[in-house]
């Protein structure tokens, strides 16, 4: 057999499987620390371009669900001060029955007293707001600012062209209007109401009859169904929006992220490949030693 200076083709051959099994460690230790199945780009252009637009539909469909889910609050507040908007309509009710059942002069101007007042408490809702939006603003119209109303998109594709809902459309002013005893024709609003006499905010309970006030309940009823309405709707978008990010997140995951009980297989085999081509290099080198050894052997009897 032929001895070669340096080990020949077999040398070679040990450093070319080292390097390359060194890189592979390398790549796998990447992997792993990372996560990412794609730690650069090179590792696979494809993928990484669709990952990249997995990404940004996640990054919209998350903008979008978060829009609509702090809409979704906002006629939340809204039905919360509708409710307590009837509430105070129901006490006055009782009142006005209490006070049309009564004898005593004491105790009709304590009811009349409690009934002015709550009619006065109504004005506080026409100045709610969420997040500076006045949830009731004048003609229904919800003013983003000033004059602008609010536009929900509830989907992620088009939103330009898309679907969308305007909230803010809702009024109370008409639902609060309620008709004097002394005429039909003659109207009051609960909340500024003003007299024949034109004192406003001084409503007296002599003024609205039980009928009228059974009228405003009614017509806080149908305000309220449209708020849930509205807020149904945004209800089903907003899970919509999230199983959507859900799957997008899954396609997202399937093409960047590792695999780690396959990655950890890979880093133990190819542990075991830079072991094994380091040990094959260095018996291939040997040949080198008993190459030197002859040519030292040789000049020493020289």
């Amino acid at each position: 057999m032929a001895i070669n200076l340096g080990g020949g083709g077999a040398s070679a051959f040990a450093t070319l499987q080292l390097s390359g099994a060194q890189e592979m460690l390398s790549k796998s230790l990447m992997r792993l620390s990372s996560g990412l199945r794609i730690t650069t780009p090179s590792d696979d252009p494809g993928g990484l371009a669709v990952s990249m637009r997995l990404n940004n539909s996640i990054t919209i469909t998350k903008a979008v669900q978060s829009n609509v889910e702090n809409a979704k609050s906002f006629t939340d507040t809204q039905d919360s001060a509708l409710e307590s908007i009837g509430n105070i309509v129901d006490r006055m009710s009782t009142i006005k029955t209490s006070y049309d059942s009564v004898v005593l002069t004491s105790e009709k101007l304590a009811y009349a007293t409690e009934f002015k007042e709550l009619s006065k408490s109504l004005a506080g809702y026409m100045n709610e707001t969420f997040n500076g939006i006045s949830l009731f603003g004048e003609g229904g119209k919800v003013a983003v600012g000033d004059t602008s109303r609010s536009k929900v998109y509830t989907s992620a594709s088009q939103l330009e062209s898309g679907v969308f809902l305007t909230m803010g459309n809702v009024s109370i002013r008409g639902a609060l209007t309620t008709t004097h005893t002394a005429g039909a024709a003659v109207v009051s609003e609960l909340w500024s109401a003003t007299q024949a006499t034109g004192t406003a905010n001084d409503l007296s309970i002599s003024d609205v009859a039980l009928t009228s006030l059974s009228g405003v309940i009614t017509n806080l009823a149908s305000v309220r169904a449209e708020v849930a309405a509205t807020s149904s709707r945004l209800g089903f978008a907003s899970d919509f929006l999230g199983s959507s990010r859900t799957n997008l997140e899954s396609a997202y995951g399937r093409i960047m992220d590792v695999d780690i009980a396959e990655e950890t297989t890979n880093y133990a085999k190819y542990n075991l490949q830079v072991y094994a081509a380091s040990a094959a290099l260095a018996q291939s080198n040997l040949n080198l030693g008993i190459v030197l050894d002859l040519l030292k052997s040789a000049g020493g009897r020289s």
